[in-house]
């Protein structure tokens, strides 16, 4: 049976077809005799061809990328199968990072465990889990992207574990060119434009170089996610999992515990009107506070993409000081915003008084005799557009550096640094200020409170009582009036929380490189690379230092030293640091040349690194090249690959928010399906260690010229992974739960009583995980002439990835990613993945398709829930572009692309973790296309 599945792979290889150097393996290189000189290639710190090179590596022409894919190089690089699981404007709801950005990630192994490297430099994180967003990288001048698709720490450091994706600038660039482009979708929204220049001159007699880069693009997000499919049906998974209550999708969904008019919990009334009480509509149950239907609460508002605008700005220069000594500085400065709406605002069930001025005497009576004393238990959602709570990033990143190079009849030598900050805003938007909302829940009649007549002057309580403690108090009528007539309370029980972490990051490097001597078989080269960076993270907030509200003079709900000051995502300040010393070496050895057998040639890497934060570590890696005859060659690597915890896993405060949740234990979802959740850093954690292995073929036959045919295996397993045992899922709760309370993830949960619904649930940051993944990569490269000054060119891409799979902890079920749905909470990656080209160019005009695939996905990792849903079907995407050259001038450039040509909707997909409440994000797994058919035209001109 593996067998058939291996001849069905290589069968669909060699019938892929795509676009030469649209994102090619440098090993299938397939340009014609006339093209440039051959590509120098990321992998090694050796100077070599990208041929002869035992590790994959991808080489994607930045052009090539843009042509169905004109938003930015990310987008078009995560239409490729070797990546999976990438964040981007589409992945939202989180105020702790700039999660919109755009985060590449390899193979679904984690977008921080790739490393991200400029013109073969590390690029400092942007992101709190150490990942780098490239929107800050300099488009422009980008002349293609590298990509290691295995482990490469010991040649470039700690996060290349599952690979490198090294931008590549274009450093004798020479002229002006300029770039516009607009776009917008089929269903006239999420429109776009983009503009930029570059140039590039020789001075002082060609001895030096000077470049210089601008741009800018915005996007705008789909605001409402009922502008789409998916998003008007209003999905939610019910359910709990089991074989007696699978889990099931429904529609229309609401949460009947929090109603938009204002409810007295548990009674089935609500306010029909300002401070009248009347029968609510239930709608359908689902179980717990879920329902089809009713006057519950749903994620009216909420955005499907997030806004996006980016600045980016690069100067380069370079000059000859020797004909053999050069020097040089470049500088960038890079700015991403993004925003998006999350959901309309809520109040939690919550204790007010009876004796609220906005009641009706009739609501007071009913209120006051509903069982609980002189107060009721009180919820509302507030969807006013002005106040619905949003999410908003605003990362500024800028980078310097300078270096000198020389060279001698042997050797080249290197000495560079760099020093690199970023500054993120990350802002949670209206959020409840929880003691202020408390407060104004209060409301009193001035009169009647000073023991005189009503005067219909309504008031805080805690205005008179304690006046000094809220000041400017309004008081908010909660209580059937519409959220528009509340406007001023609303601006008072809500408020803009932020956090600003600022990355610094400092690096010396040197090395040196050349040839040793030469053996039977050629010439003997080696590289020996040293390093030293500091990194820094300081996290500055405008919450106060204890994150408590003030409870003096409110009556109920209000607990003095618990009740939060921000109702969600809170964080306290920290300041961070970290250094690291490497020393590296690396060989290249010729074993056989044009012998019997062919040529063969070893090479090997070490590097010793040391973290002041987490101890040192060795990294290693050794393979092997062995061309057969022309157009023949095997390859193989074998290595250990490590990535070292971020100041942020280290470190991390304790953060406050709420989630959506379902309680295996007491099976329900409590009063409303939310649920407080706390999480933090572990100063203790240690550096993770992979083992990989890689090994391939490249094929050229000499009878078709132009055909090339490259198959690679990996197979990577990570040790000490870091991950978070979040208490939220539902085979951590199963563990905690079928060891009667005795198991340690039970520390995870607090529980009023211990057979009771949690107060808070915790998630827990460990060296606890293990990740196994193994795949095969396929290329097929094909490209020919036709007629005069005709061109086709055609191009194949598959990852094959039947093993994705992460065990949390000892102990727990294994989570079964490899064709599993995911979204950035819950990681998973279809088993096969294709993207095909075809292109046809002549001197007047050209035309590109694009063609992408993924196999069909499982809805959880965790295989032993049962589900009442058909799996999540393939889905299949198309991109078209047409391309006119005026005057036969290729350097002039109109064009006009149609992104997802055949307006394909996504399958709707929801992870399981929402169970109880219905989706606040978009129901689409990670990676489907949710704009629909989109437009962009655009002109490219070079002078």
């Amino acid at each position: 049976m593996q067998n058939r599945k291996l001849s069905l792979l290589m069968g669909i290889s060699l019938a892929a077809i795509c676009q030469p150097v649209m994102a090619q393996d440098a090993e299938t290189d397939t340009q014609p005799a006339e093209a440039e000189e051959s590509i120098v290639v990321t992998g090694t710190r050796i100077t070599a061809n990208g041929d002869n090179l035992p590790t994959p590596v991808t080489v994607a022409a930045t052009d090539e990328l843009l042509k169905t894919s004109p938003s930015n190089i990310a987008d078009g690089l995560n239409k490729l199968p070797i990546f999976a699981l990438s964040r981007g404007t589409s992945n939202l709801n989180n105020n702790t990072d700039n999660f919109t950005g755009n985060y590449l990630n390899l193979r679904g192994f984690g977008i921080q465990r790739n490393l991200i490297l400029l013109d073969g430099n590390r690029m400092a994180p942007t992101s709190y889990t150490g990942a780098v967003d490239t929107n800050v990288i300099p488009q422009m001048l980008v002349q293609r992207v590298e990509v290691v698709t295995g482990g490469a720490s010991a040649v470039y450091g700690s996060d290349a574990v599952s690979g490198v994706v090294n931008f590549v600038l274009d450093k004798k660039f020479e002229g002006l060119k300029v770039e516009a482009q607009s776009g917008i979708s089929g269903r006239g929204d999420a429109r776009s434009w983009r503009a930029a220049a570059a140039f590039g001159a020789n001075f002082a007699d060609d001895r030096g170089h000077f470049m210089a880069s601008i741009e800018h693009f915005q996007q705008n997000g789909l605001d409402d996610k009922e502008s789409r499919k998916n998003g008007k049906a209003i999905y939610a998974i019910a359910g709990s999992g089991t074989t007696a209550d699978p889990f099931r999708l429904i529609t229309n969904a609401r949460n009947a515990a929090i109603p938009f008019q204002g409810a007295n919990l548990f009674s089935g009334r609500v306010f029909v009107a300002p401070g009248v009480l009347g029968n609510a509509t239930p709608g359908i149950s689902q179980g717990g506070a879920l329902a089809s239907g009713g006057d519950g609460f749903y994620g009216k508002g909420s955005s499907a993409t997030a806004d996006l605008k980016t600045d980016q700005a690069f100067a380069r220069m370079d000059y000859d000081v020797t004909e053999n000594i050069s020097v040089y500085v470049q500088g960038l400065y890079a700015q991403a915003k993004t925003f998006n709406n999350f959901y309309p605002n809520l109040i939690f069930p919550t204790i007010v008084g009876a004796d609220n001025a906005f009641l009706s005497p009739a609501a007071q009576a009913e209120l006051a005799g509903g069982g609980f004393g002189p107060v009721f238990l009180y919820s509302r959602v507030f969807d006013d557009p002005n106040h619905l709570l949003g999410v908003r990033s605003n990362a500024k990143s800028w980078m310097g550096s300078a270096g000198i190079k020389g060279s001698t009849a042997n050797f080249d030598w290197t000495v560079h640094y760099q020093h690199s900050e970023t500054k993120s805003v990350n802002t949670q938007v209206n959020n409840i200020l929880a003691g202020n909302v408390l407060a104004a829940l209060d409301a009193v009649d001035s009169g009647l409170f000073a023991g005189g007549a009503a005067n219909g002057q309504i008031v805080c309580r805690v205005t008179l009582t304690n006046p000094g403690v809220y000041p400017g108090c309004v008081p908010l009528n909660g209580f059937g009036a519409s959220p528009a007539s509340q406007s001023a309370a609303l601006d008072y029980v809500t408020g803009d929380n932020f956090n600003i972490p600022k990355f610094t990051m400092d690096v010396v490097s040197a090395s040196v490189s050349g040839t040793a001597f030469e053996n039977w078989a050629g010439p003997v080269r080696f590289a020996i690379s040293g390093e030293y960076r500091t990194l820094s993270l300081d996290v500055s907030s405008n919450t106060p230092p204890d994150l408590l509200a003030n409870c003096t003079g409110i009556r109920f709900g209000c607990v003095q030293g618990v009740t939060p000051v921000y109702r969600d995502t809170l964080l306290t300040p920290i300041n961070e640091s970290d250094n690291v010393k490497e020393a590296a070496i690396e060989v290249d050895f010729p074993l056989l040349k044009d012998s019997g057998v062919g040529s063969i040639n070893l090479s090997g890497a070490a590097r010793y690194t040391d973290y002041k934060t987490s101890g040192s570590v060795t990294t290693w890696k050794v393979g092997g090249d062995w061309n057969v005859m022309d157009g023949l060659r095997f390859r193989a690597t074998r290595s250990r690959d490590i990535r070292a915890p971020s100041l942020w896993e280290l470190f991390q405060p304790q953060t406050l928010s709420s989630s959506g949740y379902f309680d295996l234990l007491t099976n329900s979802a409590g009063l409303n399906g939310i649920v407080a959740t706390s999480q933090g850093g572990n100063s203790n954690l240690v550096p993770e260690k992979a083992d990989t292995l890689t090994f391939g073929g490249v094929f050229r036959p000499s009878g078709v010229p132009g055909l090339s045919i490259a198959i690679d295996y990996y197979k990577i397993k990570l040790g000490n992974a870091i991950s978070q045992i979040d208490g939220r899922l539902a085979s951590i709760q199963t563990a905690c739960n079928t060891s009667n309370g005795t198991n340690n993830f039970c520390s995870l949960y607090e529980r009023p009583t211990p057979t009771s619904f949690p107060s808070l649930v915790r998630i827990a940051t460990l060296n606890a995980a293990s990740i196994k993944t193994w795949g095969i990569d396929g290329e097929v490269n094909y490209n020919f002439g036709v007629g005069s000054d005709g061109k086709i060119s055609l191009r194949g891409l598959v990852g094959y990835q039947p093993q994705l799979t992460t065990v949390l902890a000892p102990g727990i079920e294994p989570q079964i990613g490899a064709g599993t749905a995911a979204t950035q909470s819950t990681g998973g990656v279809p088993k096969l993945r294709l993207t095909a080209f075809i292109g046809y160019s002549n001197s007047d005009f050209a035309v590109d398709l694009q063609q992408r695939w993924r196999s069909s996905l499982k809805w959880d990792a965790t295989r032993s829930l049962v589900f009442d849903i058909p799996d999540v079907p393939s889905v299949m995407y198309t991109d078209a572009t047409f391309t006119f050259f005026p005057g036969q001038d290729k350097d002039k450039q109109i064009f006009f692309s149609v992104q997802n040509l055949f307006d394909k909707n996504p399958p709707p997909y929801l992870t399981a973790g929402t169970s109880g409440t219905p989706a606040f994000s978009f129901p689409a797994t990670t990676g489907d296309d949710i704009i629909g058919r989109y437009f962009t035209v655009g002109a490219k001109m070079k002078f």
